[in-house]
């Protein structure tokens, strides 16, 4: 029975180490869902720029052709000048003339400002697009670095699966199968149980209980967390032996 005892605790050990691998490889994942969700966000930056730009430049085309309309006007009504026959009619084309001008001067400060905004967006567009070139790259050489590991953590797994095969074979196929029932609800499906005290649950066993397991005899669950206990405790073993 100690050699079953033995070699459940040496099959927990391979387990374990099992799952230490396999955590680590999902421990990958966040790293490139955060580079993902940077991208993402760029993306979507990217996006909201160009549909901005687009806006801008129709507003830039409007604005244009709003300009070059005042100018036709005021072209016409510096020929109506040379035409005019009275003051009156004189008077009233240049107060036209005159409100066109001062219409075209802030129509043109406007599309001055136009044109430094959209240049301010191209701009922001082309650092965007650096940005997410970079990100993109650094995605690959993630990717890349990831499943390099990640071949190397499976060929330990194959490996120790193998190890792990071979491990339970020797144990009886009873005290398998209560090892890998138990081990559902706990990692640890095998603890020690130390001066009277189930390590798993960290309760007080019954007298009678511990002294059993002391006999080594069968295998002996926790009354509490029905975890499988093993007995290690060298001071223990001297006072049995006493």
């Amino acid at each position: 029975m100690e050699k079953q005892m033995q070699l459940l605790w040496e099959l927990q050990e391979i387990d374990g180490g099992l799952d230490l691998i396999r955590d680590t490889q999902e421990g990958f994942a966040p790293k490139l869902d955060n580079i993902k969700e940077d991208i993402d966000l760029l993306g979507g930056a990217g996006q909201e720029y160009q549909q901005e730009l687009a806006a801008k430049e129709v507003e830039r085309r409007d604005l244009r052709d709003v300009v070059e309309r005042l100018k036709g006007l005021i072209s016409q009504s510096k020929e109506k000048i040379a035409q005019v026959s009275n003051n009156k009619e004189y008077f009233a084309v240049l107060k036209e003339l005159e409100h066109n001008q001062k219409l075209v001067e802030k129509q043109e400060v406007e599309l001055v400002g136009l044109i430094e905004e959209i240049d301010s967006i191209k701009e922001q567009i082309v650092d965007n697009e650096k940005e997410l070139a970079t990100k993109y790259d650094e995605m690959a050489q993630e990717e890349k670095l990831i499943a390099e590991k990640i071949a190397a953590l499976e060929k330990k797994i194959k490996s120790g699966g193998k190890g792990r095969q071979a491990k339970a074979k020797e144990i009886d196929d009873l005290f398998l199968r209560r090892y890998q029932r138990i081990r559902r609800r706990f990692n640890d499906a095998v603890v020690l149980a130390e001066n009277g005290t189930c390590r798993g649950c960290n309760v007080k066993l019954p007298p009678q209980v511990y002294i059993d397991l002391l006999k080594a005899q069968e295998l002996m669950n926790c009354p509490n967390c029905q975890r499988i206990m093993v007995h290690r405790d060298g001071d223990d073993s001297k006072k049995k032996k006493k």
